[in-house]
């Protein structure tokens, strides 16, 4: 089976395997023009600056073998807010910022669960996956929300109940994140972005702001399965792969 020319194009420009985004299609969300860096990620220098269908920084070690790669060791996903009293997720319920980070643990395991094991501690050719949810603007600060692991079909209905009160800035979302080697913790790739949502018309979708969250992030973990699925055709035999 021959990899389609677009998947090895998509993957000379590595993203390499956090580079979730860009527009896709009538996405109901957008790319953010500015990113702030919320401190989520130990080192900021090594990022270059995204390209067309890229996040807004980007980072890929110049010559791991991504695809090697076969278990993923995920670390709870965290929120970074803001200091400001005016804080979108600060001034959520814990019931809200719990139904945020469940959503998003549980869409990244059902993405990547038909190619990778999940396990629980580090080892050879396992990946370690770090992910935070981050204020658009001005976050600084860890919450002590983290994920829990549930079933993805109770993370979206408990999202939808929760966040269709949140405040207004919900409409917006930023993701940090890394992909790093689970025995030397060596960084292999890294992203941040930000995305809004269109224009709301508060008519047929007044209660849908929590669509934006949930949209960006559906985006993000599909991109992510996208160019996971690239790394590993690329480290797969030719023969293997007739």
């Amino acid at each position: 089976m021959r990899i389609p020319r677009q998947w090895a194009r998509a993957a000379a420009t590595l993203l390499g395997v956090l580079a979730l985004l860009g527009t896709v299609g009538c996405s109901t969300t957008y790319q953010i023009r500015q990113v702030h860096k919320s401190g989520f990620l130990c080192d900021y220098s090594q990022f270059r600056k995204g390209g067309k269908d890229e996040a807004q920084l980007v980072y890929h070690h110049p010559t791991a073998d991504i695809g090697k790669y076969r278990r993923i060791l995920f670390d709870p996903v965290v929120i970074m807010a803001d200091h400001a009293k005016s804080s979108a997720f600060t001034t959520m319920s814990p019931e809200q910022q719990q139904a945020m980070v469940n959503y998003v643990d549980a869409r990244v395991r059902e993405k990547l669960q038909p190619d990778y094991a999940f396990v629980t501690a580090p080892g050879p050719e396992v990946m370690r996956l770090r992910v935070a949810i981050t204020e658009v603007e001005g976050a600084t600060i860890v919450l002590d929300t983290v994920s829990s692991v549930v079933p993805i079909g109770l993370a979206i209905s408990a999202l939808e109940r929760l966040l269709v009160g949140a405040p207004a800035s919900v409409g917006k979302a930023g993701v940090e994140g890394e992909i790093l080697d689970s025995l030397s913790g060596e960084r292999l790739a890294a992203v941040v972005d930000a995305r809004a949502g269109r224009k709301i018309t508060w008519r047929f979708d007044k209660f849908k702001r929590y669509r934006t969250f949930e949209d960006a992030f559906d985006e993000w973990t599909t991109r992510l399965q996208e160019r996971l699925a690239v790394l590993r055709a690329r480290n797969t035999p030719a023969e293997a792969s007739r």
